[in-house]
């Protein structure tokens, strides 16, 4: 696997559609929510139609609001970028994409694959004992193109 890049980002606010699981209910396809998540957002197509979008937004898929780090439940919000949360009607979440350190994993192909190999990749980079430390705040997905995405892991 190709080292990941290393970056401080600023916050962003991100309004969309979220939902609570953790891997195990991911596992089980009754349960699972991510996939359900991504259908509902593609299928009514907020990227489109989501309020006070920022022009030229890529989808993101937010990871936060972690109770115990990757082994309990955590938050996923499908949506893109917006300038004024208080513009966003309340039938979406909102939130902001923490600043701060950053590992960076891109990768391209069929979507979404891709973004599940990847996160894989992830998953067994920080198994290293020398991997640096996830911070377990916000983690997200860009999608920035139909198979591209790039994959940033918050980092202490």
């Amino acid at each position: 696997m190709i080292e990941p890049e290393r970056e401080r980002r600023h916050g962003k606010t991100v309004a969309g559609i979220q939902v609570r699981t953790n891997q195990e209910r991911e596992l089980q396809a009754e349960d699972a929510q991510l996939d359900r998540l991504w259908e509902k957002f593609n299928d009514e197509r907020l990227a489109e139609t989501i309020p006070d979008k920022v022009a030229g937004s890529p989808v993101y898929g937010v990871y936060t609001e972690y109770e115990n780090g990757d082994k309990g439940d955590y938050s996923v919000l499908a949506g893109v970028e917006v300038t004024d949360e208080t513009k966003v009607p309340d039938d979406y979440a909102t939130l902001t994409l923490e600043a701060g350190e950053y590992l960076i994993f891109r990768a391209q192909g069929r979507m979404p694959e891709t973004a599940v190999e990847t996160w894989g990749k992830v998953w067994h980079y920080f198994e290293a004992e020398d991997a640096p430390e996830r911070a377990f705040l916000t983690d997200y997905e860009v999608y920035e193109s139909t198979d591209k995405v790039a994959i940033f892991v918050g980092v202490k």
